[in-house]
């Protein structure tokens, strides 16, 4: 399958590398306006086309979106328009309307759409399918500390713009770990912010918060910048189960069961989701894991934390 990786920057290398080590997939152009990822694409021995020239291309069956959230719509619906299979980066859209929208087109397109949530891949099997009620009423935390610098969010571009960039430290590097609690818990009926420092106005430094889920779950939250120590960690406590994943290992228990999972390198999970994809757009299996509408609760836990706009 070819994929056209439109934007070259951290997350559009990413992709590239996950379809380098993808046997089902690879890079069939790179699509960047800017001449110095364009120049960084051609020194990679890829090869550099314009958009519209990518989507004429029978070759290019999926765009993989590596821009900014705020720089996604347009270009996903020309690529919904030409017939092409959809997998966006994270956050994959402003807003959950904004996803909705999305979702609607790509059903009438009848194309596939996927996002690039490899977290998801690291769950061991007897997790991936759980009931939502599976963890009614349990208590749940989720904190996640990545350092970085408030000038990190502050640099011109597109960082420090909500408007483009959404947010900062949550919707960036703490939505893996808040989708694989949606993953576990299901999906949110209130979501509370409780306290936040932003790096730039409305980029988001430090942030907690609730979540309430329809199966009677809740969440505490904390995500940080501003801290130099590295932490992921999502532990969910149930009546009869408990899992944790903790820096990409999973531990737990599903009613005396034993699960677990080793932790895995980012790039062998985002291979993962390319494989997926690419079955899936050969008829071969669904698109499941990776299927854009299992982003659906993790949009709207976003909206709430960083808008007060959950539903």
């Amino acid at each position: 399958m070819g994929v056209a990786v439109v934007g070259y920057g951290n997350a559009g290398r990413q992709h590239a590398q996950a379809l380098a080590d993808t046997p089902e997939a690879y890079v069939a152009a790179v699509v960047d306006a800017d001449p110095r990822a364009a120049a960084a694409a051609r020194d990679a021995g890829l090869p550099v086309r314009g958009l519209e020239e990518a989507l004429a291309d029978e070759r290019v069956r999926a765009l993989a979106l590596c821009l900014p959230p705020g720089a996604r719509a347009e270009t996903a619906e020309r690529a919904v328009a030409a017939g092409r299979h959809l997998l966006l980066e994270k956050p994959p859209a402003r807003s959950a309307a904004e996803l909705d929208r999305l979702l609607a087109r790509t059903a009438a397109g009848d194309v596939l759409a996927g996002v690039m949530f490899q977290h998801r891949f690291a769950l061991p099997e007897p997790l991936r399918r759980l009931p939502p009620q599976r963890f009614a009423g349990a208590v749940a935390t989720l904190t996640v500390s990545r350092a970085r610098p408030d000038a990190h969010y502050r640099q011109a571009g597109w960082r420090s713009d909500p408007r483009d960039a959404l947010g900062g430290v949550t919707a960036h590097l703490g939505v893996h770990y808040l989708d694989l609690a949606c993953q576990l818990l299901g999906a949110p009926v209130s979501v509370t912010p409780l306290a936040r420092a932003d790096a730039a106005p409305g980029i988001d430094a430090q942030l907690c918060g609730h979540v309430l889920f329809a199966s009677g779950a809740r969440l505490s939250v904390a995500v940080t910048s501003r801290s130099p120590a590295r932490v992921e960690r999502l532990t969910v406590l149930g009546a009869d189960a408990w899992v944790e994943v903790r820096s990409g290992a999973v531990t737990g228990e599903l009613a005396g069961t034993p699960v677990s999972g080793e932790a895995r390198p980012a790039e062998r999970l985002r291979a993962e989701v390319y494989a997926e994809l690419a079955r899936a757009a050969a008829g071969r299996a669904p698109l499941e894991l990776a299927a854009l509408g299992r982003a659906r609760p993790v949009m709207a836990i976003l909206d709430g934390l960083l808008r007060g706009e959950a539903r």
